[in-house]
């Protein structure tokens, strides 16, 4: 008997439900997607930060999976 490949369900799926958590970070608070740890986007008020993170888990763009990484928030450091 060879071997058997594992089915997916939804529970060990390749994408779970993403989840959305504010981080402070200095003097700027960040909303964070929690599978990948990726800073999606960047506020000075924590109470813009915590406002955009119940949306997006509320009505999550993408559903079951992540936000592209196109359009996350990406901090490059261009020095010339």
């Amino acid at each position: 008997m060879g071997k058997t490949r594992l089915m997916r369900n939804f529970r060990t799926s390749k994408y779970k439900k993403p989840k959305y958590f504010v981080n402070k970070n200095k003097h700027e608070w960040e909303v964070v997607e929690f599978p990948t740890n990726d800073i999606i986007r960047v506020f000075t008020r924590k109470i813009d930060a915590e406002m955009f993170s119940e949306q997006l888990t509320k009505n999550p763009p993408f559903g079951e999976r992540p936000i592209p990484q196109f359009l996350k928030n990406n901090k490059l450091d261009i020095l010339e």
